[in-house]
């Protein structure tokens, strides 16, 4: 039985070669109608042309512009399975200089649409997956794409959404790059194709879903003792890409991050991050800044710029009285020449934290 030609595969496939070439692409189902195109103003209008091949089964060759009622130079070639039409390229152009590429794309989306004959709907969900989250993080994806995906996927994940990331822990307590296990409670959320899309790679779990969908994840992911990585809300492909790819540095640098929260926002991770994008050796100028302060000292220094410079919230999180705290300040000042007390010099004892946590 011949499988259908579905406009997210077909897009997927003119997005991927559109890049490479000069000349316009089309992909047509077996009804004529246009459902991936180059030019996206194009879909959803039925080709004449492509019409002509379904019925006959022969590629249609139009060598001068105007030829056929207004067409446009190029070739349109069937996309055969099992002896069936299932669809149509069509690249405009030079006959002779588009045929070989229509033969190109003709045989890469039959090639897919054996592939997902071939996987079961699980296996292939899962493919799918995998795919649209490796080409958010790296950076393959048009945002326009990314978009029409989601929405033409079964089921639809619609807007705005999150991206987030699943990190496992050591013994110590300490995110670590290491796969989280997929199963129990986190395993038990993301069976929901209808709320979330997940895959395993790059060290990490990675997921996206609904932005105001957080809820059962984060309790999930701190139920279990893993860390969630979380995003913000993103009403574009472009941003959710972005957002992917900055949570991948720090999926990449694991040892910068808390260690005392389950749940870790992006926009609370704004130092962590700086440090992760910065040189090695620069990272490792800023943790000799403390290198010589003592674990109560940097304890204290952590609390008085968690608490945004209150040594009353300092001292209630130390159970430490007002004075001691006072003291142990100064004597950090002393040693280190930096003020905590210093907005500048703040700034550079937080990122000496950080760099030290490696």
């Amino acid at each position: 039985m011949s499988a259908p030609l579905g406009g997210a595969l077909a897009q997927r496939v003119v997005d991927r070669i559109s890049p490479t070439l000069r000349h316009n692409v089309n992909v047509m189902d077996a009804a004529g109608l246009i459902i991936a195109s180059r030019d996206a103003s194009r879909i959803g209008t039925m080709h004449a042309g492509a019409r002509e091949v379904v019925a006959t089964g022969a590629p249609v060759v139009i060598r001068h512009a105007g030829e056929r009622d207004g067409m446009r130079a190029g070739v349109n070639c069937p996309i055969e399975l099992d002896g069936a039409v299932v669809g149509v390229v069509g690249l405009t152009g030079a006959p002779e200089v588009v045929m070989p590429l229509a033969d190109v794309v003709v045989l890469t989306i039959r090639l897919l649409l054996e592939r997902d004959r071939e996987m079961d709907s699980t296996a292939l969900r899962e493919a799918r997956n995998r795919e649209l989250l490796a080409r958010l993080i790296n950076g393959g994806a048009p945002s326009a794409s990314v978009e029409r995906e989601l929405a033409a996927g079964s089921p639809s994940l619609p807007g705005p959404w999150r991206m987030a990331a699943v990190l496992d822990r050591t013994p110590t307590g300490r995110p670590v790059h290491r796969l989280p296990v997929r199963s129990g409670l986190v395993g038990d959320v993301l069976a929901r194709p209808d709320r979330y899309r997940s895959a395993s790679f790059q060290g990490a779990l990675w997921v996206l879903l609904a932005a105001h969908d957080t809820g059962a994840l984060a309790d999930a992911v701190s139920a279990s003792g893993s860390v969630l990585l979380l995003g913000g809300a993103c009403s574009a492909g472009g941003t959710l890409q972005s957002t992917a790819k900055t949570l991948n540095l720090l999926v990449a640098r694991p040892e910068l991050l808390p260690s005392t929260q389950s749940v870790l926002h992006l926009r609370e991770l704004s130092a962590e991050l700086a440090v992760a994008c910065m040189p090695r050796e620069a990272a490792g100028l800023l943790a000799a800044h403390i290198s010589d302060l003592t674990d109560t000292q940097r304890t204290t220094l952590a609390a008085f710029l968690d608490a945004g410079g209150s040594i009353s919230e300092a001292s209630r999180v130390l159970f430490a009285h007002r004075n001691t705290v006072i003291q142990r300040l100064d004597r950090i000042a002393e040693i280190t020449q930096l003020n905590p007390r210093d907005a500048n010099h703040a700034l550079t004892l937080r990122l000496g934290l950080i760099a030290a946590r490696v």
